[in-house]
């Protein structure tokens, strides 16, 4: 059968296909009918905020046929109609050498909200197409879509911007209705977002400046993903800025960003333990620390935006205050200059491992051995530009690639990688090479799945590699495999099985304890307990805990990558906003 698609009837076939759709969302009658006309017998509905105030995912005829006859009688979408931005309209794409995909965004309406959506349709039968998936978002809610630019004249021009921001910012200090705890990117992009959504919400970052929490990590730290996957929320980067983000240019990026975006934030101020809910009223009770003082807000709502990262990991062999070397965790590495000439060992072999071992290398350290514990998933830095540009090309909009990514179902983009396993694996194979040469246990994730389904499911065992391969290759990066530290001695470690290695600096780059387990400091097990797991996926994919209902009400989380928090950022504002107008 001949598959190809003439450009032209490409939006013939969307226009058919979207027809079908829309009168699948106003039945609620034989919807179990209407799917199996629609959808592929292994399709997918994504589903975020339509149906429900959540996420979900739900794969296969019967599971979205009983999810659509559950909500549609409630729900009321119309003005279905497509989409005709240029990054957004009809258009054909290869799947492979015979089988083409037709694609398209499109719009509606539901009682409360603007919604957008997306789908890639696959020729079942001789012009018969039907939807491998199909997204559906809230876009914004009526009457409090999201306020744009301001015309920067103020009270008639009587006003200045100076004063018109410090009576902003102190409505704002005085009654926050929203906490976020964190001003990394994750904090200040929901920040932005809420601003933008007359959501008065109070950024507290515990360190003295914004961006010191990158300023804090080891030198050479550099965004291993492009420029165009990174951007913070409605501000680009500017068109000479490096393809990739150095650690001292990204947080002088995010300082300027808070400022730019008219967001209000404290520095050098914490909460403490423990912050009281009362369910009654539905405010918490929370006392900042701010330069020292003590203040107590009253919040509605406190979002952790402290990102994945909880508590350091370090392990503990014994007789350790009897080396004479220096020991500590990766996130106290200030880099390699004060270790030449000395002996190095870093457990651990994911991302920082192999950063640090190449920076110690470097900087003349007499030897550098990785100790790897298990395996990692390792492709080259280029293959992840590659693919990342093809999702996020330069010159293109965001936004726009922000959704055609989240319309990508997690499980169904697993399934994907996974059946081109081979092929990704033969394009790393003088890497792995390499690496196995030098001693590395090299795995390829889940099932060949690659790296990027472990960001989501473990936020490690993986590094994207720029430059630590040849060095692990050449001997120059020792690596000792299977095994770890039991114990320490004067001037060597002792592995688990028996050997020994002389040491001067034992770095552990082993990662750190769930955001979760890292919370119950400051709120408490009895809170903590009441939410679910922070990160990872759940059985449809969706990403557990983050920018989504807790299970504790008032209290939220947000974490990820730049895009993560950019796009779902919106799906958070989207449901505190709700909330705020009584919508929920």
């Amino acid at each position: 059968m001949n598959r190809s698609v003439p450009m032209n009837k490409a939006e013939d076939i969307s226009r058919t296909w979207l027809e079908d759709f829309a009168q699948l969302l106003t039945k609620t009658e034989n919807v179990e009918e209407g799917v199996t006309k629609t959808f592929l017998p292994d399709g997918w509905l994504r589903d975020l905020l339509i149906f429900t105030w959540d996420n979900r995912s739900l794969n296969g005829l019967r599971k979205i046929a009983c999810y659509l006859q559950e909500n549609l009688p409630r729900s009321v979408i119309s003005n279905i109609e497509l989409d005709h931005h240029s990054e957004l309209a009809p258009k054909y794409l290869p799947l492979n050498d015979t089988l083409k995909c037709v694609c398209s965004g499109f719009k509606f309406s539901t009682t409360v909200a603007n919604g957008h959506g997306f789908f890639r349709l696959v020729e079942e039968g001789p012009g018969c197409w039907k939807a491998a998936t199909v997204f559906i978002m809230a876009d914004s809610l009526k009457g409090h879509e999201e306020l744009g630019y301001e015309l920067g004249v103020y009270g008639g021009h009587t006003l200045s911007w100076t004063d018109v921001q410090a009576e902003r910012r102190k409505s704002v200090e005085v009654d926050p209705y929203v906490l976020i705890i964190g001003g990394g990117q994750t904090g200040l992009n929901i920040g932005a977002r809420f601003r933008q959504m007359k959501i008065p919400a109070l950024i507290i970052e515990q360190n003295n400046r914004i961006g010191d929490n990158w300023r804090k990590r080891y030198p050479t730290l550099t965004l291993h993903t492009p420029r165009s996957y990174s951007p913070m929320l409605y501000q680009p980067f500017p068109k000479n800025w490096p393809l990739y983000s150095p650690r001292d240019k990204i947080a002088d990026w995010l300082e300027q960003y808070a400022s730019s975006q008219d967001l209000t934030a404290w520095t050098n101020a914490r909460a403490e333990p423990i912050p009281v809910y009362d369910s009654k009223a539905k405010r918490w009770s929370v006392t900042i620390i701010h330069d020292g003082t003590s203040i107590e807000l009253h919040p509605v709502h406190i979002v952790v935006a402290t990102g994945m990262l909880g508590i350091p990991r370090v392990p503990s062999p014994t007789d350790q205050n009897i080396f004479k070397g220096v020991v500590f965790h990766a996130s106290k590495y200030e880099g390699g200059k004060l270790f030449s000439g000395k002996r190095a060992i870093i457990v651990g072999a994911g991302n920082t491992s192999a950063d640090i071992c190449q920076d110690l290398v470097f900087h003349g350290a007499s030897s550098v051995t990785m100790i790897q514990r298990s395996s990692t998933c390792i492709v080259a830095s280029s293959t992840t530009r590659d693919d990342l540009l093809r999702g996020w090309p330069e010159g293109g909009s965001v936004d726009i690639a922000d959704l055609k990514a989240a319309a990508i179902p997690f499980l169904y983009l697993k399934k994907v990688l996974t059946e081109h396993a081979e092929e990704a694996i033969a394009k790393e194979k003088e890497l792995h090479d390499m690496l196995r040469k030098g001693g590395l246990n090299v795995s390829f994730g889940t099932g060949g799945s690659g790296c990027f389904p472990l960001v989501f499911e473990k936020a490690g065992n993986y590094w994207l590699d720029v430059g630590c391969a040849e060095l692990i290759g050449s001997g120059r990066v020792k690596v000792k495999h299977g095994v770890e530290i039991a114990k320490f001695i004067e001037d060597s470690v002792i592995f688990t099985d028996g050997t020994s290695l002389k040491a001067d600096l034992v770095v552990f780059a082993t990662g750190y304890h769930t955001m979760h387990d890292g919370l119950k400091t400051l709120f408490g097990a009895e809170i903590m307990d009441q939410t679910g797991p922070i990160w990872g996926v759940d059985e449809e994919g969706e990403a557990r805990g983050c920018y989504r209902p807790s299970g504790h009400p008032g209290l939220w989380f947000g974490a990820g990558d730049f895009y993560y928090s950019r796009f779902y950022s919106k799906q958070l504002a989207l449901i505190i906003k709700a909330i705020q107008i009584g919508l929920v």
